[in-house]
């Protein structure tokens, strides 16, 4: 049995660059890409699309991806998607903070491409599990 939908991710974050980039790493595998460049719209698009995966940043203007995590832990419809937060700051109480806030998981900027795109597609690909 042949899974043929085009799994969907979400990209938010206020730099174009970075959308790009990550992007550009995860073309290849099948997936559409849906873009926000703020957290506010993000989750309006989330709401919306239902994607598979979420991939944010944790600085931006308006609201941040630790508000944006609670706020899609809050609501039954998509409340079970993965959010892979990404920043440029460090610490151990910032990581803890993070996934208390809901993020599936953190990883630091720079992005490790390879580590990033594993992830995506181990959340989105033909042995992902909808089991919680």
């Amino acid at each position: 049995m042949s899974e043929s939908a085009t799994k969907k991710v979400l990209i938010i974050d206020d730099s174009a660059t970075t959308r790009a980039v990550v992007k550009v790493y995860l073309a290849g595998h099948a997936l559409e890409f849906l873009e926000a460049t703020n957290g506010q719209d993000g989750l309006e698009l989330a709401r919306s699309a239902r994607p598979d995966a979420i991939i944010i940043d944790l600085k931006m203007p308006g609201m941040d991806g630790l508000t944006f995590c609670r706020r899609v832990r809050a609501e039954t419809a998509i409340r079970h998607v993965p959010i892979i937060l990404i920043t440029g700051s460090r610490g151990l109480d910032l990581r803890n903070e993070a996934i208390r806030s809901g993020a599936s998981v953190f990883l630091n900027k720079p992005i490790d491409v390879p580590v990033l795109a594993k992830l995506v597609l181990s959340y989105v690909g033909p042995k992902a599990s909808s089991a919680p």
